[in-house]
């Protein structure tokens, strides 16, 4: 006679479901990474959504301020892309910034095994409670977690081998690099003007090099390192009209007013003599195109907010304040750019453009990262600096 299901067996059949996506679009490699995540439960870290949720593809929030995620149960796909960055070995001693509900650090834990730890630390005491209970439910006893700015990192338990970042971070901090053993690895999604990378960083003598690179989307860190970069309003919203926003690492008043007398001038439409369909960021979060764009410290992600008008979704902006004139490339139409202020711009993007063809199109995991603390009076050709508020120095190169 047969017997009926349980609460665990279903919980069990989902829980394999998704390891299997995530090993079928490659966000799983390597066995211990899929062990690690058909162990442990995600529903014993997200009790207030149902099961089906809980194993569901996506991020589950817990914390909001007026409206806004400022904490939550990382999306399974982005955790799986890290945890395989961050090449954890059994016994690895681990520090995890960003404790959000307790899941992440119990995979952590469940691959360093019980010769191996992990810290997790989080900004707020409530998340700290809950994530502990989370995971003394669970069976995760021996994961410590504190309340504390996790820019400052866990100097206690220092060094460690291994640093995993979940939470959007501006630059590295330096007591990350401090509290890391050399030869260690740390993964930090990193923002680069616009563009959000999970980075797998390795500790060498002071220099941290990529190991790999992914497309990321992370709530921003909070506390020491709070920061205010981000997407900002360019002009006022008219009616009927789509609204500008261009990626920038600080509010500028002036530099806004500058881009707004840029883009309420004459505009027209030009052949860049291909087409970009499919390559922005929008359609592929694996294209390199922006990246490779920021060889020219001139580009800025642009986005509007309606679809509405010629500009639909994102684009990129050669903007050039010295001719107060830009050359827009936007993905709603991949084989044109637009032209504001002459044509000063539009050239410079185009041969950027010749450029990008010439080497391939790279992908985004082609790109190689390195984090210089000090700054080399050259660099090698073929390599390129993308300019951040930063304690380090960010070259960029592509592999082979």
């Amino acid at each position: 006679m047969p017997t009926a299901s349980t609460p665990d067996d279903h919980a069990a059949n989902l829980r394999n479901a998704l390891v299997d996506s995530l090993v079928n679009k490659g966000s799983i490699v390597t066995p211990q990474v899929r062990e690690a995540f058909a162990s442990v439960p995600r529903h014993l870290f997200v009790p207030n959504v149902d099961v089906a949720s809980a194993y569901a593809d996506q991020p589950v929030f817990i914390r909001w301020d007026d409206g806004i995620p400022i904490s939550s149960s990382t999306q399974p796909t982005m955790m799986a892309i890290m945890a395989e960055q961050l090449h954890l070995e059994p016994g690895s001693r681990v520090l995890e910034i960003g404790a959000g509900t307790g899941y992440n650090a119990a995979v952590l834990a469940h691959i360093v095994g019980p010769g191996g730890s992990v810290v997790t630390v989080d900004i707020d005491q409530d998340i700290v409670d809950e994530a502990a209970g989370n995971l003394a439910r669970a069976g995760y006893h021996d994961v410590e977690v504190v309340c504390g700015d996790g820019f400052a990192g866990h100097i206690p338990e220092q060094p460690y081998d291994r640093i995993m970042v979940t939470v959007g971070a501006q630059d590295v901090s330096p007591h990350w690099v401090e509290q890391l053993q050399d030869g260690g690895i740390m993964v930090v999604p990193l923002w680069f003007r616009g563009y959000r990378v999970s980075v797998a960083l390795q500790k060498r003598d002071g220099l941290l090099e990529s190991l790999s690179a992914s497309p990321c989307m992370f709530i921003p860190i909070r506390g020491i390192a709070d920061r205010n970069e981000g997407y900002y309003p360019i002009g006022d919203a008219k009616q009927d009209l789509p609204q500008t926003f261009v990626g920038m690492e600080r509010d500028d008043p002036d530099r806004r007013r500058d881009l707004e007398r840029i883009f309420t001038q004459e505009v027209q439409s030009r052949e860049i003599r291909r087409s970009l369909q499919g390559q922005f960021h929008t359609h592929d979060l694996s294209s390199g195109l922006y990246m490779f764009l920021t060889i020219d410290p001139r580009i800025n992600i642009v986005h509007w907010e309606t679809r509405e008008n010629l500009f639909q979704g994102a684009g990129y902006a050669l903007i050039d304040l010295e001719t107060m004139s830009a050359a827009v490339l936007a993905d709603g139409h991949p084989d044109r750019a637009m032209v504001y202020g002459g044509d000063a711009a539009y050239p410079e993007l185009t041969r950027l453009l010749d450029r990008w063809d010439e080497m391939g199109r790279p992908s985004i995991h082609d790109l190689r990262i390195r984090a210089l603390s000090v700054s080399p009076p050259s660099i090698p050709e073929d390599n390129w600096v993308v300019a951040k508020r930063s304690a380090y120095t960010w070259v960029m190169s592509w592999d082979g």
